[in-house]
């Protein structure tokens, strides 16, 4: 007799076998939109590519993305799927959703893939990148992709204070007050600093996931060491304490960017990322 977890395994694995799942790679601007997740203003990235695949596909579905990125925040690479009961002509449907999503999003690809893959589940890591424009001058091609402080930092202090980072710890004191995970253990892999020349400095940090607010939180009380008003052997303390209120500021959300999701073994930044040869180093995503 066939057992009742057997029964609904066999269940799911049938009812899935009716549907075709599809991969979409997008980027976008998080300027105007109020984050990734869906909600009843409609404003947001999830909004949109729902709204588009409604008119594309003349059938409303859900989009499942691999990061929850907050308001105002950019990604340069993020993953989505869909479902849908039919195989769709991909080349076709690509071109339709370039033309129907804002101009401030871009469809990079769009593929079948195994109706188990799971965007989230299945990342190993994901890369972001977070920009700070130091100095009394300012970029007006940078300033709405970086957080602009017009007085020096020491850099050297915040990245020796980043290092304490690395690892796996508890991160309660850097997620937002609201964030709704279970658990706030994280493991950060690698975490880097370049100097982009004039005042254009980046953070680059990567991990297997991240808190709500959790890289802005991190920037903030990074920005706090430089200016001198903590130490970077203060961080263990700030790990402890497992409280928000321990914590720095929150960083602006327009210098932040998912850079990259990673579904393959990935522990350290690729070293094109850290090319101080131009301001701008994108690295398109493989699909």
């Amino acid at each position: 007799m066939e057992s009742i977890s057997a029964s609904k395994d066999s269940a799911n694995s049938e009812s899935l076998s009716k549907f075709y799942t599809y991969r979409i790679d997008l980027n976008f601007i998080g300027t105007e939109f109020n984050g990734w997740q869906s909600q009843p203003s409609g404003n947001t990235i999830q909004d949109a590519l729902e709204r588009a695949l409604a008119v594309a596909l003349r059938k409303k579905l859900r989009v499942l993305g691999a990061s929850r990125t907050d308001t105002g925040v950019h990604a340069e690479h993020q993953v989505a799927t869909f479902r849908v009961d039919e195989e769709i002509d991909c080349p076709r449907v690509f071109r339709s959703l370039q033309a129907l999503v804002p101009p401030s999003i871009g469809i990079l690809s769009l593929a079948p893939v195994s109706t188990d893959f799971h965007p989230i589940v299945h990342a190993f890591a994901k890369l972001y990148r977070y920009r700070i424009w130091l100095g009394p001058g300012t970029n007006t091609f940078i300033r709405p992709f970086s957080w602009s402080i017009p007085y020096a930092l020491d850099t050297d202090a915040m990245k020796l204070a980043g290092d304490r980072f690395i690892g796996r710890h508890h991160f309660k004191s850097f997620a937002a007050i609201d964030n709704g995970s279970k658990t706030f253990d994280r493991t950060i892999f690698d975490m880097k600093w370049v100097h982009k020349g004039n005042g254009l400095f980046e953070l680059y940090i990567l991990g297997e996931g991240f808190l709500k607010q959790m890289v802005r939180n991190l920037v903030g009380t990074l920005a706090e060491v430089g200016q001198g008003k903590r130490k970077p052997e203060d961080m263990p303390e700030i790990l402890k304490a497992a409280d928000r209120r321990a914590a720095g500021m929150t960083a602006p959300a327009g210098g932040l960017s998912l850079v990259k999701i990673y579904y393959e073994p990935t522990t350290e930044i690729d070293p094109r990322f850290l090319s101080t040869h131009a301001e701008f180093s994108f690295v398109f995503p493989s699909t």
